[in-house]
């Protein structure tokens, strides 16, 4: 579940990443969350911890569609009204699969932020 400090507050943030000009991540009460704009269709994920050059980090971690089964994690800081993307990371099924970069500089700078949009 992820409530209090286990994620990012619900709502919906946007914002630019990489060359995605219109990425949004919507945040429900119950903890699900939607990628939209960065993958061809809309991802479902979660949220994790993980560890990105040996930081502790908050990550959103989202499945790709079964025709093509993948796993794409964003590392992330929130703060306040905004997550700060520290890096993207995406890896296959299978034994011995590792996260690798997904975008050309594995580590932004400077890092892209995505905003919380107002929810009444």
């Amino acid at each position: 579940m992820m409530f209090g400090c286990g994620g990012p507050n619900e709502g919906i943030y946007t914002g630019e990443i990489g060359n995605k000009k219109k990425v949004q991540i919507q945040v429900s009460a119950e903890g699900e969350v939607i990628l939209e704009g960065y993958w061809q269709e809309a991802l479902k994920g979660t949220h994790e911890r993980g560890t990105y050059k040996g930081e502790d980090m908050n990550a959103l971690v989202f499945e790709g569609p079964a025709s093509k089964k993948f796993k794409l994690r964003i590392l992330y800081q929130d703060q306040g009204n905004e997550l700060i993307i520290r890096a993207i990371q995406s890896r296959t099924y299978g034994p011995g699969a590792r996260y690798i970069s997904t975008e050309e500089k594995a580590v932004f700078t400077p890092p892209p932020r995505l905003y919380r949009l107002t929810v009444d």
